[in-house]
């Protein structure tokens, strides 16, 4: 186990296993609402630069990150917590000729490797809903360098959940699961010291129901075993179908938008007037009382 977060094999049964563990054994790298077009989009916002350097948290099977080094020619670093993963991120580099540009290394997003004031841009697509949102927050913005930005992806709450949808959504995606209104995820993200904080692209979720089918579908690095999966785990495609639909019954509920924030400069030290600095020397050259 690393980090809390267990490292998915195939050691249980598809019913076992809550959504975070499927869709990592499933190695879906664009798995979050919207799927890869909203990826685009919220992209095309963003602004990346080619000589900015990326952390792409939570990477998956290295989708948006090698679409970036084809597409801007920047250079990133993927992190995923699952191992599997990031064979087949390794792989997408390797057949689409970036692994110049990408490298992917197994790790955990509350305990970062990398040192302070590292990256120019951290990324991250749905993986947040499913953690302790005020632990990833503090180390996106430890690992930023100053006036680095952060773009996280996320579900959002329109309205209130019944009882029983949320029972229901944690049967789903697991007891962890936990979308926050538009309002909740702009002040998680203030309270972790980002400033300029701003929900870009909000939407409704439409008809997102079958994202992950239509993702596997699409995405050659994970098509090709999808059929051992299949032949193996044969309640794969229900448990798909159930999560499916959760979603069409209960999309009124939810939306996504990214969410969005700069790490401040720090703040100039404090300069000392005349009197202050003569005030200073002389509590400085004073003898101590003696009690």
């Amino acid at each position: 186990m690393e980090g809390g977060h267990k490292v998915i094999r195939e050691t249980k049964r598809v019913d076992e296993m809550n959504y975070f563990e499927l869709i990592a054994w499933l190695g879906i790298g664009s798995s979050h609402p919207g799927g890869f077009p909203a990826t685009k989009q919220n992209l095309d916002v963003i602004g990346v630069r080619p000589e900015e350097y990326l952390l792409d948290a939570g990477c998956g099977s290295g989708l948006t990150a090698c679409y970036l080094a084809k597409t801007i020619g920047c250079k990133i670093i993927g992190i995923d917590i699952n191992p599997h993963m990031i064979e087949k991120a390794r792989l997408r580099a390797e057949k689409e000729g970036v692994s110049h540009l990408v490298d992917f290394r197994a790790a955990d997003v509350y305990e970062l490797p990398f040192e302070d004031n590292h990256f120019d841009v951290v990324l991250a697509e749905s993986i947040t809903v499913f953690l302790d949102k005020e632990k990833v927050y503090q180390e996106f913005y430890r690992v930023l360098k100053p006036e680095g930005r952060v773009a996280d992806l996320e579900m959002a709450l329109l309205n209130d959940l019944p009882v029983i949808v949320r029972r229901q959504m944690e049967e789903c995606f697991g007891l962890g699961t936990n979308p926050l209104s538009f309002e909740e995820w702009g002040n998680a993200l203030a309270q972790a010291g980002f400033q300029d904080v701003e929900i870009k692209n909000p939407q409704p979720l439409r008809d997102n129901s079958n994202v992950v089918l239509n993702e596997l579908k699409k995405d050659w690095v994970l098509v090709k075993d999808l059929m051992n999966k299949l032949h193996r785990q044969p309640r794969l495609l229900p448990r798909l179908q159930k999560n499916a639909s959760f979603m069409k019954r209960n999309r009124s509920y939810y939306g996504f938008g990214l969410i969005y924030g700069q790490k401040p400069l720090p703040s100039p030290p404090v300069k000392l007037g005349f009197k202050d600095w003569v005030r200073n020397v002389i509590f400085r050259r004073m003898p101590k009382k003696l009690n």
